[in-house]
């Protein structure tokens, strides 16, 4: 096993000798293209961040909030303000009704208690007023309380009060030609008379407690002298004594012509139909879900809201309230009391006119999400972006190294039959100035500024006789050039001499250095040179 100690001294063993040798041209002009591409990247990653590229995600998160918040708050608005005055006006017309009723029996309003006989007839003639109002508007259910009981002597009379509830079980459709209204509170026999079904949660009378929807609206028509329209109360999220469903309801009060407030009535907005009506687009984010509560101060009252989307991002206890956070780019966080996070939007909705009796109560409708689920949908759509640009990155790299090679190789082959002394072999690269290069070395070597050849003939009789022999395998069109060549003249001069281009001499001077094996002009001089010195000896000695 090589030691660590071994492997690191090896490594900065190449490391130094990297340093003296230092960069091949590839590799500069790799480092090159390579810092230019981290130019671009880093230039193309400020003017995303600039231009807010890897915050597209919460801006359209933003454009969805005020979007949903403005069509979900409109529709609340409008729909809980239609029952607000469809609720006031089934209080007067059955404070009217009521009151013709009993001054029928020579009684006032303010007598109905004392007379708990009438309270079954009067509740079976109001049925058909519930039943319309039911049909006509939006609304889960219709209810009737008189405050007063039909068995006052029953033991928890002080709680129970008489009246009738209906129940709409498609709330979210109006005008059905077969309504689905069961009965729910009420004597049994109003109910037979009417036809009705019976749901399981039947009781006979609604049973109250002080503070709840029931004493809440009648202590504040008893206490403020305002109109019926400023009276009405919207009674916030909760589960009526004895029934099955969460629910938001409608009170206002009936109040006789003498002023005496002898009952509430009014319309049930449930969970179910909050759901149905209110919920928001779920196809981008998924867990959307929009909240009607009270608001006080900074927070929303999540106990007592309502509430409309998927159900899987609202914990099954919220917390008591939903602390608002200081918007950021836009968007409100809102922490829950067991430390989840929500972000989103909210807007006050106005549920009651100036100067009504509960015009101090204020709501506010909000569109949410987990903050979790927020991030997460973010951080896809950079990881998108960053993604594309990595590979972008190595795309580049891998073009970089491939185009570095590609071009530096013509240069290298250049350099390379330099050092090997073949310009002769040269062919053009369509590079301008190792094209002027090689000529310049090549006019050179026509003239004969050449230093000297790259291997001395006189010391090598071997390569001499092989010069020798190889002159026979020449054309007559070469061996006419190298005869020239061997009386002295230029390639310029035989070009002349031949009445050939110079471009055919070259094409012969190739051939010629091919077959004798040598490699310029220079060396072709020198071992004709020495042809000639033993053409002189052999001459002497004859």
């Amino acid at each position: 096993m090589i030691k660590p100690s071994i492997r690191f001294n090896e490594l900065l063993a190449k490391i130094q000798l990297f340093g003296k040798n230092g960069f091949s041209l590839q590799r500069r002009s790799f480092i090159f293209f390579i810092l230019f591409l981290s130019a671009v990247m880093s230039g193309l990653l400020i003017i995303l961040f600039i231009t807010g590229a890897f915050s597209v995600g919460l801006k359209e998160y933003h454009v969805f909030l005020k979007n949903e918040l403005g069509h979900i708050a409109g529709d609340v608005t409008r729909d809980f303000g239609v029952l607000s005055v469809e609720g006031v006006s089934l209080a007067k017309r059955l404070s009217e009704k009521i009151e013709k009723r009993l001054a029928a029996d020579g009684l006032a309003p303010s007598e109905l208690k004392k007379n708990p006989h009438l309270i079954e007839p009067i509740l079976s003639e109001s049925m058909n007023d519930l039943i319309a109002a039911l049909e006509k508007n939006i609304s889960s259910g219709v209810f009737l309380t008189f405050d007063a009981t039909i068995n006052p002597t029953l033991i928890n009379a002080e709680r129970s009060r008489a009246g009738l509830f209906l129940k709409n079980m498609e709330p979210n459709v109006i005008n059905l030609a077969t309504p689905t209204i069961r009965f729910m509170r009420g004597p049994a026999s109003v109910g037979r008379q009417h036809q009705l079904y019976f749901l399981p949660q039947w009781q006979m009378e609604f049973q109250v407690v002080p503070g709840d929807f029931f004493y809440t609206t009648m202590t504040a028509a008893r206490n403020k002298d305002l109109p019926l329209s400023r009276l009405y109360y919207w009674n916030p999220n909760c589960v009526l004594a004895g029934a099955y469903e969460e629910a938001m309801f409608l009170c206002a009060p009936l109040i006789a012509s003498d002023g005496f407030v002898f009952g509430v009535c009014g319309f049930e907005v449930s969970k179910m139909l909050f759901k149905l009506r209110y919920a928001p687009d779920n196809s981008t984010y998924t867990r959307a879900f929009s909240m009607i509560a009270p608001l006080r101060e900074n927070t929303l009252d999540a106990s007592q809201a309502m509430y409309a989307g998927s159900y899987s991002a609202i914990p099954s206890q919220i917390g008591a309230a939903l602390s608002i956070k200081p918007p950021r780019r836009g968007i409100s966080n809102y922490l829950a009391s067991d430390g989840s996070v929500y972000s989103g939007l909210h807007q006050q909705i106005n549920l009651y006119p100036k100067n009504a009796a509960f015009s101090e109560h204020r709501w506010a409708l909000a569109v949410l999400i987990p903050k979790r689920d927020l991030t997460v949908n973010i951080m896809k759509q950079n990881r998108r972006i960053l993604t594309l640009l990595f590979v972008l990155l190595i795309f580049s790299v891998g073009a970089a190294a491939v185009f570095s090679r590609k071009n530096i190789e013509p240069v290298v082959g250049a350099l390379e039959m330099v050092k090997a002394n073949r310009v002769s072999q040269y062919e053009k690269t369509n590079i301008q100035e190792i094209d002027d290069l090689f000529a310049f070395l090549a006019s050179r070597d026509e003239s004969g500024d050449i230093a000297a050849a790259p291997e001395d003939p006189a010391q090598t009789s071997a390569s001499f006789n092989a010069f020798v022999k190889n002159i026979k395998t020449l054309s007559p069109a070469e061996r006419a050039v190298f005869n020239l060549y061997m009386e002295g003249y230029t390639a310029q001069e035989i070009a002349k001499i031949l009445c050939l281009s110079i471009n055919t001499i070259k094409t012969h001077n190739k051939r010629i250095y091919s077959k004798l094996n040598v490699s310029s002009r220079k060396e072709l001089l020198v071992y004709v040179k020495l042809m000639k010195e033993k053409e002189g000896v052999l001459d002497e000695e004859e």
